[in-house]
């Protein structure tokens, strides 16, 4: 008996040691899941792209890291161990070590005839753009639900740099609010005033023909010559500075 109970306690923690295990992974909410493996920035095992489409995709990825920093990695596949592309994309990201960086994931897996997307970003990308990853998970939306993959993949791209280009500064003019408008107003006022001026001292008051300025000797012993708006028409003159 007493040989036995060694024996049998040596069984019993060998049939404990799985299920304690199991106990723990539950707890902790991890499952051992085979995820696929990144090739490159773009894993397409979808078979989503063509070479072109490849090739076209990489330069976007490339372009979007020069521009904005952020590191950008695309998942296209047929198959989904958890049934829920969300789970699947927020597992794949510490798996692939894109979790800490300045990154952004997006996967786009195909159940049964559908197609689904998730975009998740990386802790770098969600501090400094927060809501990014769903802004840009919405703007695809439409594109996936159709199963037009690559193109939704370039919208991405088309999307992210939207979402973090830099507001145009407006122009000093339309800071200024209405002054600018007032001002051409008050300046087309007072040349319209300057032009009816000048019409009324030298249009004829009789017949409206324009009038001649000419130099009149004066009259009397010093002879003073004086300068005289005259109208060949009418006969009217007048001097200028007085009246006719």
């Amino acid at each position: 008996m007493r040989e036995l109970l060694p024996h049998c306690l040596r069984r019993l923690r060998l049939g404990f040691a799985p299920a304690l295990l199991a106990a723990v992974f539950a707890a902790a909410g991890l499952e051992a899941v085979a995820l696929p493996l990144p090739i490159g920035p773009v894993s397409d095992y979808g078979s989503v792209l063509d070479r072109h489409g490849r090739e076209e995709i990489l330069a976007l990825v490339e372009l979007a890291k020069q521009s904005s920093g952020i590191a950008v990695s695309l998942l296209a596949s047929w198959e989904d161990p958890y049934n829920d592309v969300e789970r699947y994309a927020r597992a794949v990201l510490p798996a692939w070590g894109l979790a800490q960086g300045t990154t952004l994931l997006a996967v786009f897996v195909k159940t049964k005839d559908d197609w689904g997307a998730a975009v998740v970003a990386g802790q770098a990308t969600a501090a400094a753009h927060p809501g990014l990853a769903e802004s840009l998970e919405k703007g695809i939306s439409d594109l996936v639900a159709h199963g037009r993959i690559p193109e939704a993949m370039r919208q991405l791209f088309s999307l992210l740099d939207r979402e973090l280009k830099p507001p145009p500064v407006r122009p000093t003019r339309e800071r200024t609010g209405h002054a600018s408008p007032a001002l051409s107003i008050g300046l087309g006022v007072a040349g319209g005033l300057l032009v009816l001026l000048f019409a009324l001292r030298r249009i004829c008051p009789r017949c409206g023909r324009f009038l001649r300025l000419y130099d009149r000797q004066g009259s009397g012993t010093t002879g003073a010559r004086r300068r005289v708006y005259y109208c060949r028409r009418c006969g009217y003159s007048r001097a200028k500075g007085g009246e006719g």
